[in-house]
C-alpha cells in the first residue's frame, strides 16, 4: 500500500502538467472551391488571411496558443499597431505574418493614416468601409519593406472593437484587398479575424 500513493500522486500530477501545457490552434482553413490553396471568404473569426502574390498562393501562419506549466505564450497571424508619434495623424498598421520557415515573402501590411488619438471607437468607423491605398496616406507592403509602398483598396466587412473587451469575443475585423507594388501584385486577398486586446494573449496593440 506504501507504493501506491506515490504512484497515484505521480499520475496526477503527470495529468496536471499535461493540462497546463496544451497547445491551442484558433485557426479555421476552408479551401475556395475557386481560388485554389486560399481560404474562403468569412466573417466567423477563422483567424486567417489569403491572398496570391504573383500568382502564388500566400497565407498566414497558424494562430497557436503554446501553454506552459507556468505561462503560455500566443502566436498569432496578425497584428495591429498604432504609431502616435506624428504631429498631425496617427499611423494604423495591420500586419500580416506567414510562418518563420515560410518561403519569401513572408509578410504583408497594410499601413493608414488615421487622425491623432485614434482610439477603439474610432476603428468602429472602419465597419462597411472601402479606401482607396493610394500609395501616400495610406500604402500597402511586402517584407516590411517600406522603400516599396503599393497602391491598392481594400474592404473592411467587419472592422469592431468594444472599448474594455479584453476577450475578444465581439472584437472581429474581416474584408478583402488587393494591391499593386513596385515588385508584387496582390490579388483575391481575404482575412478574418478575432481580435483580442493587448496581453500575453492579445494581438491589437493601441
Amino acid at each position: 500500500m506504501k507504493l501506491i500513493i506515490p504512484v497515484q500522486w505521480i499520475i496526477i500530477s503527470l495529468v496536471a502538467i499535461s493540462l497546463c501545457s496544451c497547445d491551442k490552434n484558433y485557426t479555421v482553413f476552408y479551401e475556395d472551391d475557386d481560388a485554389k490553396d486560399l481560404s474562403v471568404f468569412s466573417d466567423m473569426g477563422n483567424n486567417v488571411m489569403s491572398c496570391y502574390i504573383d500568382g502564388h498562393p500566400f497565407r498566414t501562419r497558424d494562430r497557436v496558443y503554446e501553454g506552459g506549466f507556468s505561462r503560455g505564450v500566443l502566436y498569432p497571424e496578425i497584428e495591429l499597431f498604432k504609431d502616435d508619434s506624428g504631429s498631425d495623424s496617427d499611423t494604423l498598421t495591420i500586419n500580416w505574418q506567414a510562418d518563420s520557415d515560410a518561403s519569401n515573402p513572408y509578410s504583408v501590411s497594410v499601413v493608414l493614416a488615421v487622425k491623432k488619438e485614434f482610439a477603439y471607437s474610432d476603428f468602429n468607423e472602419f465597419n462597411n468601409t472601402r479606401l482607396v491605398i493610394d500609395g501616400v496616406s495610406g500604402y500597402f507592403m511586402v517584407n516590411h519593406n517600406r522603400s516599396e509602398k503599393g497602391t491598392g483598396s481594400i474592404y473592411f466587412h467587419k472592422a469592431i472593437l468594444m472599448p474594455g473587451n479584453v476577450v475578444g469575443i465581439n472584437n472581429q475585423l474581416s474584408g478583402i484587398f488587393e494591391a499593386t507594388l513596385p515588385s508584387f501584385k496582390i490579388t483575391r486577398g481575404r482575412f478574418d479575424h478575432t481580435l483580442p486586446v493587448g496581453g500575453r494573449e492579445g494581438v491589437v496593440y493601441f
